[in-house]
């Protein structure tokens, strides 16, 4: 799933918690630990941005993004985070649940062909086969589903602050 709406998604699923914008941050983390670093490399170092050619991204880039887009490496880090914040007597920020579920959504919306994503990493590297984001009605419908949720969820917020 593209970047901007991994954000909207964690923003939809948890927009009733106390730091939505912390969820947000979390469904992005997958794609900033790698692909928006690449990005910022490419354009530092190499002089420019644009489609990349899979062949030439460095090795470094697919092992940040084995390590960001891995379902063992996400819920290690939220398990690590919670037995430390339980020691401090502190509350677990949930939202951090937005990376996991923002590897599940690339896990099924990224084809074996391209990006697949290796959610079993550093264990295993395998991939599944799933629908890729990029189909034109599955894009589209996606987008229209994540407008209309959002539609809804500011309509019911302005509907509550009104009374």
């Amino acid at each position: 799933m593209d970047f901007i709406s991994h954000g909207l998604w964690s923003y939809i699923f948890f927009h009733t918690s106390k730091r939505p914008w912390l969820a947000v941050v979390f469904g992005m983390v997958p794609d900033t630990m790698s692909w928006f670093i690449y990005g910022a490399y490419k354009i530092l170092f190499e002089g420019g941005f644009g489609k990349p050619n899979l062949d030439q991204i460095p090795n470094w880039v697919w092992t940040l993004y084995g390590i960001s887009h891995s379902l063992v490496v996400s819920l290690t880090v939220i398990a690590i985070t919670f037995f430390i914040f339980a020691r401090l007597g502190k509350e677990l920020p949930y939202q951090m649940f937005a990376w996991p579920i923002a590897v599940t959504m690339d896990l099924l919306t990224h084809s074996a062909d391209f990006l697949p994503t290796p959610f079993l990493w550093p264990i295993s590297n395998y991939a599944f086969d799933g629908l890729p984001w990029s189909t034109p009605w599955f894009f589209g419908g996606y987008w229209v589903l994540i407008v209309g949720l959002l539609g809804w969820i500011i309509w019911k917020k302005r509907r509550v602050t009104s009374f």
